[in-house]
């Protein structure tokens, strides 16, 4: 990706293989304190078990519970599979949901996501164990609400061809939905956590660009709202990469402008991930979905 830009600020990215991933292991701090903003860490998980997940969901005769979202955005439709009511703005909530409405679906919903695994595998383990990597030896866990009921651990994803996430930053906390949660997290950027269960056939890379909520006069269309995407990539520096099977992002997505560019041809891009922030005292790490 290429840009004519002549502002100081660029994405700063680390890309290892999972042998290497000590050498990051406090890469969530390193987002927190502005020194780092994607992180990508090849073969992080087993490839099968992420494989076979990502075969069986790839297909229309079937549906496991998939929620749609942003079905009155066609172009982001995208399926969600362990709540109908995510911890996001979207196309059907644009100012997101109650705190209530989405603990209700955490529980109505857990299972779901959970049990496209096969036996053996347990994905929420995995993700807690993973994290802990990049977490400089703090202890990692699921956010909980003040009357103890979990938040969503993570959840899966699916882009079938056409279907893109559009540029956007994840910086939720002044949503209600976070009300309880905002208070004990280290509100300067808020992370993305992402590991790829199949790879389309073209297109569905992460893009991102160094336009941040405090970028003066950033590049939007003339209602205002919508990013202007040709804009931004002439004028901002920018990095895409391309993930396999197995493979895992942490994105500083409150900080740095984003987005999953269209998927293309009959294998759709399904993932699973999340969020996560430090606690406000930076000792241990929160994560939801």
């Amino acid at each position: 990706m290429t840009n004519t830009t002549s502002d100081s600020r660029r994405i700063r990215s680390v890309d290892v293989n999972a042998a290497a991933a000590d050498d990051v292991a406090d890469a969530i701090a390193q987002m927190y304190d502005d020194q780092l903003d994607v992180l990508i860490v090849r073969k992080a998980l087993a490839v099968g078990p992420l494989a076979a997940v990502g075969d069986r969901l790839d297909r229309d005769d079937t549906d496991p519970g998939w929620a749609r979202p942003n079905v009155k955005m066609p172009v982001e439709d995208i399926q969600i599979l362990g709540t109908d009511t995510p911890a996001t703005p979207t196309y059907q909530a644009p100012r997101g949901a109650s705190l209530d409405a989405y603990l209700e679906s955490a529980e109505k919903h857990s299972a779901e996501a959970q049990d496209v695994f096969d036996a053996g595998f347990e994905p929420a383990a995995k993700v807690t164990e993973l994290l802990g990597r990049f977490a400089g030896g703090r202890p990692v866990e699921v956010a909980k609400a003040a009357d103890g009921r979990s938040y969503v651990p993570f959840t899966v994803r699916r882009l079938v061809n056409g279907k893109q996430i559009g540029l956007h930053h994840d910086y939720h906390y002044p949503l209600s939905l976070y009300n309880e949660l905002a208070p004990t997290v280290d509100t300067r950027t808020l992370i993305s956590y992402v590991a790829l269960l199949r790879r389309p056939q073209a297109g569905g890379e992460l893009c991102v660009y160094a336009v941040t909520p405090d970028t003066p006069n950033p590049p939007k269309m003339p209602n205002g709202h919508s990013w202007n995407l040709e804009a931004v990539e002439q004028g901002f520096d920018s990095a895409k990469f391309t993930l396999d099977v197995g493979d895992f992002f942490l994105l500083a997505s409150g900080r740095c402008l984003h987005r999953i560019a269209p998927v293309e041809g009959p294998r759709a891009r399904v993932t699973m991930g999340g969020f996560l922030a430090l606690s406000k005292d930076r000792d241990r790490v929160y994560y939801w979905s």
